[in-house]
């Protein structure tokens, strides 16, 4: 099958990881895949190495700074000039199935539907907010895709069609780099606590800080004997384009709560294995519903309970005191209050075997792999 594949960015965050799994799983079946981004970026090197072939096409991928007149003219104009570079492809390469990864692809659907060929929609998101978007999509699902996959059952449940496919963890390359703990000034003793994710108002990074804060002042009042370890905290991750003032006020609140000396921010992190061998747990502190958020499982595969706020695919990914717990999304104090119920060695240890068991069962890359591979073989 010659396959057209359009994706929404070139980071190497989640969705773009099960993009690239995705390439990879079709190209050893067999099929020929053209990769259509729309922007130059980390994931273009990584498909390279594929022996891909990569075009970079502005697809006018929806996000929420064009929900205006103006900004939806923009992606009309967009859409229209992507599709008749889009139809260029599908003619010249003769084109007979195109894969749209993530809700904000919506010209694949379009292009698809006009030359009466198989399309593909992998979901990623839940959107429920604006209500008009949430009913333009599902209403595309419905009438330009042959065939939903969608990556949880929270998803599934939200937009009401799909075949469900867990996302398959494939372990992560193993880095050079030095631990963090030599890295920065942060004791061997101490009890590190990571958060992973493209900085956005509902990732939660805002949260995460709070949260911190309230740790440090309820341990420094509590004469526990087994949370003497000192608490540190690491953020990895950049902004959304257009989202930078977020990382600002993030730093702001660093500074001004006198978190400096506990709190690192450390970036874009490309060699995730540094991150998660660092760290002693993973917070999740998602302010929407996170559809299967794949850092969790990364957590997991290092063997690392897993703090989450309870809603979207965390629900089925997190087993509550098993592998990890599920916190309140506004109130900072509850949350850390209950994470301490969860920071003697023992308990970790524990939840951290029983996430890696759980993460090897039911989220494998061998699974997934057959899962997609089925898909697209129907087709």
């Amino acid at each position: 099958m010659r396959i057209l594949l359009l994706h929404s960015s070139s980071d190497l965050y989640g969705a773009s990881k099960i993009f690239l799994q995705t390439v990879s799983i079709l190209q050893k079946r067999g099929h020929a895949c053209t990769v259509v981004l729309s922007s130059e970026g980390p994931l273009v090197e990584k498909l390279a190495a594929e022996n891909v072939a990569v075009h970079i096409i502005n697809l006018g991928i929806l996000r929420r700074k064009y929900f205006t007149p103006l900004g939806l003219l923009n992606r009309m104009q967009k859409w229209a000039n992507a599709s008749k570079q889009l139809q260029e492809i599908i003619n010249t390469q003769n084109i007979n199935c195109v894969y749209s990864n993530t809700a904000a692809v919506m010209v694949g659907g379009w292009v698809a539907n006009k030359n009466k060929i198989k399309h593909i929609w992998h979901i990623h998101e839940i959107i429920e907010q604006p209500k008009f978007l949430h009913v333009i999509i599902k209403w595309c699902m419905r009438h330009w895709a042959e065939t939903v996959i969608v990556v949880s059952k929270a998803v599934q449940q939200h937009w009401g069609i799909g075949v469900l496919v867990y996302n398959g963890i494939e372990p992560i390359a193993v880095s050079n780099k030095i631990n963090y703990r030599e890295q920065y000034p942060i004791p061997k003793e101490a009890l590190l606590i990571g958060m992973a994710g493209r900085i956005h108002y509902w990732k939660g990074q805002q949260y995460f800080l709070q949260i911190a804060k309230s740790l440090l002042a309820i341990t420094k009042q509590q004469e526990n004997a087994e949370v003497q370890a000192p608490l540190y905290f690491i953020i990895s991750g950049d902004p959304f384009p257009g989202y930078e003032y977020l990382l600002t006020e993030m730093k702001n609140f660093i500074q001004e709560n006198n978190l400096v000396n506990r709190v690192l921010y450390i970036g874009f992190e490309n060699e995730m294995d540094c991150f998660y061998r660092s760290i002693d747990m993973l917070v999740l502190p998602s302010q929407l519903p996170d559809p299967l958020p794949t850092v969790v499982l990364e957590a997991m595969q290092y063997g690392l309970p897993v703090i989450a706020t309870a809603q979207g695919g965390a629900l089925e990914m997190v087993e509550e005191g098993t592998t990890g717990i599920f916190i309140p999304m506004n109130d900072a104090v509850k949350a850390a209050t209950k994470i301490i119920t969860i920071l003697p060695e023992a308990i970790r240890k524990t939840m951290g075997e029983n996430a890696k068991q759980r993460v090897a069962t039911h989220f494998g890359k061998e699974v997934f792999e057959e899962k997609i591979a089925a898909i697209f073989q129907e087709q």
